[in-house]
């Protein structure tokens, strides 16, 4: 698999190419989770209140019916970055674009099956997701009896954002192995309108708010069997390419031969990975790990000599390498670094 030399301009990190729109560009699109879709496990509040899996529900009924357009602020430590967004419904399916507004002109487009970066220098690559990936993801539900072990899931009152009235529910890690969130969920439209992603002590890490959206209705079935031509980004040259859709399901039992995984930290979980016949020449695998929120992806392949060793961290996102009897491990996601760590450390072959 081709690697990455340079990320950022100046610092060094070998992951594989499929890497590189979420590390490069490092901007918010997981943060708004359009994969959640609660399973309700309460009713309503006693002030008649959307109970929080409730209100997550709403977040995933509006990420994928609503269109939109709006400015967004994205926080990461010290580094402040403002971005366009559009978000449209064609085909069914949901079509993303960013636009930097600050710093080097940069965009990125994404799609159940491509994400497309076009980089300061007007180079353009794209690079398809997973099929397993992107199919887990949109269709999977979020346990809260798997969640409840890990994570404390509350109500946290009220708030404005963007001028609109939102209700805060918090998602909250019960250990250092996970990061937490904290969604300002819109209560007009149910989409989230402020999203924090926190560590186990409630400090945000990242933060992504909109500081104005403009709501273009819902996408009618009509309207997107009339128009299904992918959205165009905002004044960039970026496309979004679309790919062979590959079923997967979640619940479906993952066949890792000839790896294995041992000892992986409590509450995570093989969910999802290419099959073993995906690439029998390099012998090159994908798989995710998860406890039900906090994903990890885990590639491996032969080792060519300049894959990652030790670890690195791209804001929220950690990632951490080895070798292994002649191949390269790397894991990366969006969780604490000793999470994707043992990961990595996990992988091992089978006698």
């Amino acid at each position: 698999m081709k690697q990455v030399a340079a990320l950022g301009g100046s610092s060094l990190l070998a992951l594989p190419l499929a890497l590189l729109p979420a590390l490069l560009l490092a901007l918010p699109l997981g943060l708004l989770l359009p994969w959640v879709s609660a399973a309700s496990d309460a009713g309503p509040t006693p002030d008649a209140e959307p109970a929080p899996i409730a209100l997550l529900g709403q977040m995933s009924k509006a990420l994928s019916e609503l269109e939109y357009e709006g400015t967004l602020v994205y926080l990461n430590g010290h580094e402040l970055s403002t971005l366009r967004i559009a978000h449209r419904i064609n085909g069914g399916q949901a079509h993303e674009s960013l636009l930097a507004l600050s710093g080097p002109v940069r965009a990125v487009a994404r799609s159940r099956q491509t994400v497309t970066c076009v980089l300061p220098d007007a180079r353009a690559i794209s690079v398809p997701r997973h099929s397993a990936h992107a199919a887990t993801l949109h269709s999977g539900t979020l346990d809260a009896e798997r969640l409840r072990p890990h994570y404390l899931i509350h109500r946290l009152g009220r708030s404005r954002v963007a001028g609109r009235d939102t209700l805060v529910v918090g998602i909250i890690p019960k250990d250092d192995l996970r990061y937490g969130y904290r969604f300002f969920v819109d209560e007009d439209t149910g989409l989230p309108l402020k999203t924090d992603l926190m560590d186990s002590s409630a400090t945000p890490i990242e933060q992504v708010m909109f500081t104005e959206i403009e709501f273009l209705g819902r996408a009618s079935a009509d309207a997107m069997a009339a128009n299904p031509a992918p959205l165009q980004p905002l004044g960039a040259a970026v496309s979004v390419t679309s790919g062979l859709a590959h079923s997967a399901s979640a619940a479906a039992p993952v066949d890792v031969a000839p790896w294995s995984f041992a000892e992986l930290p409590a509450g995570y979980a093989v969910v999802a990975g290419d099959p073993p016949a995906i690439d029998t020449e390099g012998q090159r695998r994908w798989f995710m790990v998860s406890d039900g929120l906090s994903v990890v992806s885990v590639y491996i392949e032969p080792d060519q000599g300049y894959g990652l060793a030790g670890h690195k961290r791209v804001g929220a996102m950690n990632a951490a390498g080895r070798s292994l009897n002649g191949y390269q491990i790397t894991a990366v996601g969006e969780a604490p670094l000793q999470t994707v760590q043992a990961i990595a450390a996990a992988v091992r072959t089978q006698p």
